[in-house]
């Protein structure tokens, strides 16, 4: 039986030691709540741009809302100008989130296009204007989400945590691919994070290539790390951090029955909805099938999904799947 242990990135202490990871279009407020709901030791924002909190953007500023209920809540932003940067998180801090990230890792090429995300990687002196002017404007705990390297077959993890750590830096989230290689799960590099993990002291939490919660507990053991994050596996179960921390601990998984299973898909169809209106119909068409991949007729079930037009659509699939449905879930 192994002991999880909570890790503090400055004076923040987080646990259990598994986070949800941010991820574009999916982890929103309501998506957060649902998450906290079965203890999550720490939850971030979606991406938010530097630029358009410089900017005052409508859009920008309503991803950073958040409910107390998420807290402690993490902001991530992304941007190449170190003031706009510095200016976005000192920004965010006085909107009271307890931690800021820098994302210097996101592969997408709309990105790196603008020389942020994972272009910085290739920067190295600019990383560390990035984190000076930044690390000078906030009170609260910073971080930063890197990946391995920019290209295929380069490592320049420990450099760049060597880098931040000496601009005071509190903890490090490391991808352990390049930004070239995307998501390509075949080229994860685990002994990449164990290596940053020796070479650092501050908490380094290992991203990438984990889709159970085994994968999780492989995570801790085979990198020694201080945190996991997770992201995708956290779609359609909003539970599976708590899972992960119960499977590290004690070797069960968390399982729900189908009725349970219809209180939770229920309780986020109605944060969901109270959250964004009618715009929450159409956000469900795109979480509701998480949440019965692999099961029977899941194909048809997401033809149905597509064509629903209010929160009573809604209800009525979701109690159509539920009584074609007859196992335990998560099994």
């Amino acid at each position: 039986m192994n002991t999880l242990k909570a890790f503090e990135i400055g004076n923040l202490k987080v646990y259990p030691p598994v986070v949800l990871a941010p991820l574009a279009g999916f982890t929103d407020s309501s998506f957060r709540q649902m998450v906290k709901s079965f203890g999550a030791g720490l939850v971030y924002t979606e991406m938010i741009s530097s630029m358009g909190i410089f900017y005052k953007d409508k859009k920008t500023l309503d991803i950073a809302r958040y409910t107390e209920l998420e807290k402690p809540i993490g902001a991530q932003i992304f941007g190449s100008d170190p003031e706009k940067i510095a200016y976005a998180a000192a920004f965010l801090e006085d909107r009271g989130f307890d931690t800021i990230d820098i994302n210097m890792g996101c592969p997408a090429l709309k990105v790196i296009k603008n020389g942020t995300g994972g272009a910085l990687l290739k920067n190295k002196e600019q990383i560390m204007m990035i984190l000076r002017k930044t690390r000078a404007a906030i009170k609260i705990p910073l971080t930063i989400k890197i990946r391995k390297g920019f290209n295929r077959g380069e490592d320049v993890a420990k450099e760049i945590g060597n880098i931040a750590e000496g601009e005071g830096v509190d903890a490090i989230t490391i991808h352990g691919i390049t930004a070239r290689e995307s998501f390509n799960r075949e080229a994860e590099d685990w002994n990449s994070i164990k290596d940053l993990k020796k070479s650092v002291r501050i908490p380094i939490i290992g991203n990438g290539g984990i889709k159970t919660e085994e994968d999780v507990k492989g995570m801790f053991e085979k990198t020694g790390v201080d945190g996991v994050m997770v992201g995708r596996a956290v779609l359609g179960a909003p539970w599976f951090i708590a899972s992960s921390a119960q499977f590290v601990e004690k070797g069960t998984k968390i399982k729900f029955s189908l009725k349970e299973k219809k209180y939770i898909i229920m309780r986020h169809i109605n944060l969901v909805v109270e959250e964004k209106g009618e715009r929450g119909v159409k956000e469900m068409r795109k979480l509701l099938p998480f949440y019965i991949k692999g099961n029977r007729k899941a194909a048809y079930f997401r033809n149905m999904i597509n064509k629903v037009r209010d929160k009573d659509d809604l209800y009525r699939i979701v109690e159509d799947i539920c009584s074609t449905y007859e196992e335990v879930y998560n099994d």
